[in-house]
């Protein structure tokens, strides 16, 4: 029985030891005072710091190493490129002029007897192959030069110079071109409305209308009955056989001109022109034999007008217009003593643009012929035509030429089917 009480002291003893011991533990841990818990989360702040510290020195240790190789390596291609040589041969094509090619043949049939006439015959034919040069010369001035190859030789049909805007509104031109007498003596062949040139042109100012050497000046005046003047002051050599001397060297040839510009409203404008030119026509020089010729002098005088109406409708111009077009010449070329040589013709034509590739129109020529005691006489045509356009590039028509006059026995008829083509920039301009 002492035995079992001894040992039932020992372990309550035990026991009370250990739960002594638990309060102390507890009552040290209670003892931490405000400042001790605040210097612990100050070390814990610190240690967080001091982590995003190393992070970030890190990084702008990379960014500063990559723009470091950035820089090295633009300063390797600035020391590669200043040491590469360029001869600049490839941008010399830059400076080349503008080259264009324009055709034009016909194939025809003549409905008479004979199946010809004075001017032309049944078959095949190409009547001119062009070649056109264009190109600025500097800022302030180009040229434009054509090379015509006919059937009967080759001949530089127009070469000049411009300079714009010279004095206000004032070009000049300088070199061989055709002249602004009225509207379609400036136009190459390829470029009319219709196959051929009008009669009364061909027959009053030449066969191939007038074109000569010399300056022209062109003046955009300020407007006065019109919505826009221009006055156009031409000074040439007389080089037209049938109109002056026809010599390279025969100077001055004179020609005026004015043009009247109005727009009649959105979709319609009125160009009305007027043009008088005079020259001699006398030989003064040395003969095919050397001998000095003086003759008498005597003076040509020419007049024109001419009238241009034109309606595109807007928003439609691309399908639809309508044209008309007239033009009055008359010539006054005073011969040795009292003769003159006096002519009066004219065309009138109307065109209408069917749909976005066909034209069709008609045109009547009247004129005199250019001869002595030609009262009474006059050669007459009318020719309908319609025009298709392949492209821009190709342009086919198709034309009827009914000829009559003082001197015909029976009317002269020819229909024929004209082909036009041009390769390069300028396809068919009118210049």
């Amino acid at each position: 029985m002492k035995a079992m009480t001894m040992k039932k002291y020992i372990i309550i003893g035990v026991l009370l030891g250990f739960l002594f011991s638990a309060v102390a533990m507890a009552g040290d841990v209670n003892k931490l005072t405000p400042q001790d818990s605040l210097k612990l989360k100050i070390k814990s702040l610190e240690k967080r710091l001091e982590t995003l510290e190393e992070k970030e020195s890190e990084n702008e240790m990379q960014k500063l190493m990559q723009e470091a190789e950035t820089a090295a390596a633009e300063k390797t291609q600035e020391t590669t490129h200043s040491k590469t040589f360029k001869t600049g041969q490839r941008s010399l094509q830059a400076i080349n002029p503008e080259l264009s090619i324009t055709g034009d043949s016909r194939a025809q049939a003549v409905f008479n007897k004979d199946g010809f006439n004075d001017d032309t015959r049944t078959g095949f034919n190409y009547r001119t192959v062009g070649i056109h040069f264009q190109s600025s010369l500097d800022p302030f001035s180009f040229m434009k030069a054509v090379v015509e190859f006919h059937p009967d030789g080759v001949e530089f049909a127009e070469a000049y110079a411009t300079w714009s805007n010279l004095l206000p509104k004032v070009s000049v031109t300088a070199g061989k071109f055709r002249q602004q007498f009225g509207v379609v003596n400036r136009w190459h062949d390829h470029s009319l409305d219709q196959y051929d040139y009008p009669l009364a042109m061909t027959t009053i100012l030449g066969e191939d209308g007038i074109n000569q050497t010399g300056v022209s000046f062109q003046w955009l005046m300020p407007s006065l009955w019109a919505d826009a003047n221009t006055l156009y002051l031409q000074i040439t050599n007389g080089a037209n056989e049938q109109l002056f001397s026809g010599s390279q060297f025969s100077f001055p040839a004179v020609l005026a001109r004015l043009t009247n510009y109005y727009d009649l409203s959105k979709s319609t404008y009125l160009d009305v022109g007027f043009s008088g030119m005079t020259g001699h026509n006398n030989l003064r020089g040395y003969d095919n034999d050397g001998n000095i010729v003086k003759e008498q002098q005597r003076t040509t005088n020419l007049a024109g007008m001419d009238l241009t109406l034109f309606l595109e409708p807007v928003n439609r111009a691309h399908y639809h217009s309508f044209l008309w077009r007239s033009e009055l010449y008359y010539a006054d070329k005073q011969l040795s003593g009292p003769d003159h040589i006096k002519a009066l013709g004219g065309y009138s034509y109307v065109e209408y643009k069917l749909n976005e590739r066909f034209q069709a129109g008609v045109r009547y020529d009247y004129t005199q012929p250019f001869e002595l005691n030609n009262d009474g006489k006059y050669i007459s045509q009318v020719l309908p035509y319609i025009t298709w356009w392949q492209s821009h590039w190709a342009r086919f028509r198709l034309q009827l030429n009914h000829k009559n006059g003082s001197g015909f026995t029976q009317a002269d008829n020819v229909l024929l089917l004209q082909l036009t083509w041009a390769a390069g920039p300028h396809k068919h301009d009118r210049y």
